[in-house]
């Protein structure tokens, strides 16, 4: 074996006259030379990775830095009477790329429209002719969005008493009072906008909940008879919305607080992904004829919490994917009382 080795390291030199006790002696040392490369290679390239050359050099001015600024606004919850939801939007109300802030008055309490100038918010709401609402009434769902193409932004408000589009002129607000068909246990609760049908007006999916005064608790799950209808509302192109709900396919009860238009299949028509709290979450295709139709997706039948949904490619695959809030997957009993199942 000894002999063998030797060979192999040194094939020119006869190892015949050469000792057993001098091969050991050469092996050694080869295994010391072999032990001191192994060494500096490791210490080379433990100091090439370490090189100042792979070092990014981040310069401390570009590294963002946040500073709390007071906002003098307190949303006031009525819990005997209102949903326990404080909406809020971004809206550059003058076109001068900075937004404002919108937040929604509790009941009792007024809407409020803050800029940000000279290092603190400040309210311009009668800068801008923001409307006041009744007492009485809660501001519980908003979005902001250009409803009339005059490059403005609006903002679109729900309330207990239905929905108030507040259109936007060179950074003034008229209301209009928009017919809004909702049975009478159905509250607004959020928006989804988007144009349904390709012709270049927002249309509006409003998610509803059912009324503070029609609850019987959380722990309806499986009862497709509990809940509000929430409403699919086309653009006519003429500041009015028709609804569509029953045609489009999208007539259901059950508790929503948001919907969001999506394109999933990337065949250029939005669908409608809609999260049911105390129920499931639903993915509805858009068939192009203002028709949806409801697909199976990984949380049919699970039921749970589902109420704010996120949209983005998370692996850039080119495919739309979903990040759902919840309290969990599939409420376990000890976790909820009602009629939920193990699926």
């Amino acid at each position: 074996m000894l002999h063998t080795l030797y060979s192999l390291a040194c094939p020119y030199i006869n190892y015949k006259f050469i000792s057993k006790t001098m091969i050991k002696k050469i092996l050694k040392i080869l295994g010391v030379v072999i032990l001191l490369v192994l060494i500096a290679a490791i210490v080379f390239f433990w100091n090439d990775a370490s090189s100042e050359k792979y070092e990014v050099t981040i310069s401390e001015a570009k590294i963002p830095k946040f500073t709390e600024v007071d906002l003098p606004f307190t949303h006031q919850y009525n819990s005997k009477r209102s949903l326990p939801i404080a909406p809020s939007a971004l809206i550059d109300i003058n076109n001068d790329q900075v937004d404002e802030v919108f937040f929604g008055g509790g009941m009792g309490q007024q809407d409020e429209l803050f800029s940000f100038k000279n290092g603190k918010f400040v309210s311009i709401s009668s800068e801008v002719n923001l409307p006041e609402k009744a007492e009485d009434l809660t501001t519980i769902g908003v979005v902001s969005a250009d409803f009339d193409n005059n490059g403005f932004v609006d903002l679109m408000i729900g309330r207990e008493d239905g929905l108030h589009l507040y259109y936007n002129n060179n950074g003034i607000f008229s209301e209009t009072i928009i017919e809004t068909p909702m049975n009478s246990k159905s509250t607004p609760s959020g928006f989804t906008v988007g144009d349904i049908d390709k012709d270049g007006d927002l249309d509006i999916f409003l998610a509803t909940y059912i009324k503070k005064d029609s609850m019987q608790g959380q722990t309806k799950f499986e009862d497709y008879t509990y809940g509000s209808t929430s409403e699919l509302l086309m653009n006519k192109g003429d500041n009015t919305f028709k609804r569509i709900t029953v045609e489009a396919g999208l007539d259901y009860v059950h508790n929503t607080f948001q919907g969001v238009f999506v394109d999933i299949d990337n065949d250029t028509w939005l669908d409608l992904v809609v999260a049911h709290d105390t129920g499931e979450v639903r993915t509805y295709k858009n068939n192009g004829d203002l028709t949806f139709t409801m697909k199976e997706n990984p949380l049919t039948n699970k039921f749970a919490y589902p109420m704010g949904i996120a949209v983005g490619d998370y692996n850039n695959d080119g495919l739309v994917d979903f990040m759902f809030s919840n309290t969990g997957s599939t409420i376990p009993c000890f976790m909820a009382k009602g009629d939920i199942k193990d699926v």
